[in-house]
């Protein structure tokens, strides 16, 4: 950051300003980053666990219900195919997540006036997508389509909130979320078995 600098005592009415501007503006900009990294982190590590909360969603599902769906085949092919459709549906619902967070957080970012809405937004979106993206793995399994699980998802509005709000408040601890996400699977198979479509 630029640091301007004061020739006399007149010109601290605007440099002592300035400078607090601009060391602001690197507090928010470090912090932006930092935001961005941690949820650029998140988003990766959650694409390559995927196949692993698929094997665990599926295991269960089996405990549970009894069966999976489509559990006739078997073998490492089966197996493949699975870790590749969990992968390309985390990867589908992770793009879907960045098309509406990006573009709220700018406008956050560029008007800021305006995050007295994109914050509440940006809260909202992640209390929604939390329960979509932990009970995907079941759904998955049933071939729903995206726009069928997200009409599951207003469907059971209530309890998909509060798992959401559940899942974030444990994301939000540092380190816990290395421990929540398999919890938040096995969560979130409960609730899609509890209240199929």
């Amino acid at each position: 950051m630029p640091t301007p600098v004061a020739t006399d005592w007149l010109s601290w009415l605007w440099v002592g300003p300035a400078r607090l501007g601009l060391a602001l503006l690197a507090v928010a900009l470090f912090l932006a980053a930092a935001a961005l990294c941690l949820a650029v982190v998140f988003a990766l590590a959650n694409l390559l666990a995927s196949p692993f909360h698929d094997v665990l969603a599926a295991r269960v599902e089996r405990l549970v219900a009894g069966r999976v769906p489509d559990s006739a085949a078997s073998g490492p092919g089966a197996l493949l195919r699975d870790a590749a459709r969990a992968l390309r549906e985390e990867l589908r619902r992770t793009l879907f997540f960045a098309s509406l967070a990006v573009p709220i957080a700018a406008l956050g970012w560029l008007l800021p006036p305006a995050q007295l809405l994109t914050a509440p937004a940006l809260f909202g979106l992640t209390l929604w997508f939390l329960p979509l993206d932990y009970a995907s793995y079941c759904l998955d399994r049933r071939r729903y389509s995206f726009a069928q699980k997200r009409r599951w998802l207003r469907a059971h509005a209530p309890a998909s909130i509060g798992f959401g709000a559940a899942a974030l408040l444990a994301c939000l601890i540092p380190g816990a979320n290395l421990v929540a996400m398999p919890l938040l699977v096995v969560g979130g198979t409960l609730l899609a078995l509890r209240d199929p479509a």
